[in-house]
């Protein structure tokens, strides 16, 4: 699939609302933003259940509170997805 690269202006609210949106689910601004704009146009997406937002948040939250124990997302992501 090609790409292109884009620049775009948010207000301030709708950047942070980005920027929890990626802590949260532990995504790239891209992926966030590429997901809104699949919700406007239609395109059907992936909705994560509240089960799976709350162990995000607690994932985290143990994240903060033990820091030196984190793994890159790359690293995670290869091994959830070895195909992509």
């Amino acid at each position: 699939m090609a790409v292109r690269k884009v620049a775009v202006t948010l207000p301030e609210e709708l950047y942070e609302l980005v920027e929890r949106a990626r802590a949260v689910e532990h995504r790239s601004r891209s992926e966030v933003i590429q997901e809104a704009l699949r919700t406007h146009f239609g395109e059907a997406i992936y909705v994560p259940t509240d089960e799976e937002r709350l162990l995000l948040v607690a994932a985290l939250d143990e994240d903060q509170r033990h820091p030196e124990s984190a793994r890159p997302w790359r690293e995670v992501r290869a091994e959830l997805w070895p195909d992509e």
